[in-house]
């Protein structure tokens, strides 16, 4: 990693935020990046080098559970609420007011319920292959909701005893497709918290959210993403006032992590409509 780069940390009330930060250009615009469940702020390695180049700086939080970060085993720890406070807290301590913010997978997630809190202090939003209500629904299969969400429940309970003397931190782009992706995701937080933030996925429902976001948002998405369908890229665009979406040349849905290159390529594209 480049001597810009700087790991950073701030403490909470619930453990210690770990963040990447290349604020290299004051004055300039600051883009905030959000990763998906398993992962850490690799994913956005290239997608930070491109921004130095061009002179933008650019902040990747490790989110609670993940990275380097806060990995407790407390339930309540792990909810967009408090994910939204931590960011809160890292944008407060580097003194930023005009994030523009990226969030890819779960991260888009955590994005969404950041702008319907904090809506002053971002400019900008790019959401990466995010569903913002229970993919199940959109695949007709809503009556399996209830039933996913309380075996994720169950296996956290379950497996509350498990503990690594040391949790591996990948280089998420580096995974090669789904599986290996998974194996990796379980061995970088307890099992139990990727539980939690699983039966989260289940029943998650931003829908009064979205209807919040009043800054230029711009949605990707690969048209055969297995997560995120056709239908609900289009309930989006419709929900956020102004919004545009965008195919991705990656056809599933790990763009922001297997389409770097493009990825870095529409924030910046993005950033010099912003401007």
């Amino acid at each position: 990693m480049n001597n810009y780069f700087k790991e950073k940390a701030i403490q909470t009330e619930n453990g210690k935020i770990f963040y990447h930060a290349d604020l290299s250009f004051p004055g300039r615009p600051v883009v905030v990046l959000l990763h998906g469940l398993s992962s850490n702020h690799t994913t956005w390695l290239n997608a930070m080098e491109a921004l130095h180049e061009y002179k933008y700086n650019s902040v990747a939080p490790d989110i609670r559970g993940h990275g380097l970060s806060d990995k407790s085993k407390e339930k309540n720890f792990y909810t967009l609420a408090v994910f939204s406070e931590d960011l809160h807290k890292i944008l407060k301590k580097e003194n930023i007011s005009n994030a523009i913010i990226v969030g890819y997978s779960f991260g888009g997630q955590v994005a969404i319920d950041f702008v319907a809190r904090f809506a002053g202090l971002v400019k900008g939003l790019i959401l990466i292959s995010v569903n913002h209500y229970n993919p199940l629904r959109y695949r007709g299969l809503g009556f399996l909701e209830s039933i996913c969400h309380k075996l994720a429940e169950l296996l956290a309970a379950l497996l509350i005893w498990q503990k690594r003397k040391n949790y591996h931190y990948y280089q998420h782009g580096k995974a090669i497709g789904y599986w290996d992706s998974v194996w990796d995701g379980l061995r970088t937080m307890p099992l139990s918290v990727n539980f939690w933030m699983l039966a989260k996925e289940c029943s998650i429902d931003l829908r009064r959210e979205i209807k919040k976001i009043k800054v230029p948002t711009i949605i990707v998405y690969g048209k055969n993403d297995a997560f995120v369908t056709q239908h609900e890229v289009d309930d989006m665009v419709k929900a956020i006032s102004g919004s545009k979406a965008i195919a991705s040349r990656n056809s599933d849905h790990f763009v922001g992590s297997n389409s770097q290159d493009e990825t870095a390529e529409i924030i910046l594209k993005f950033l010099n409509k912003l401007s």
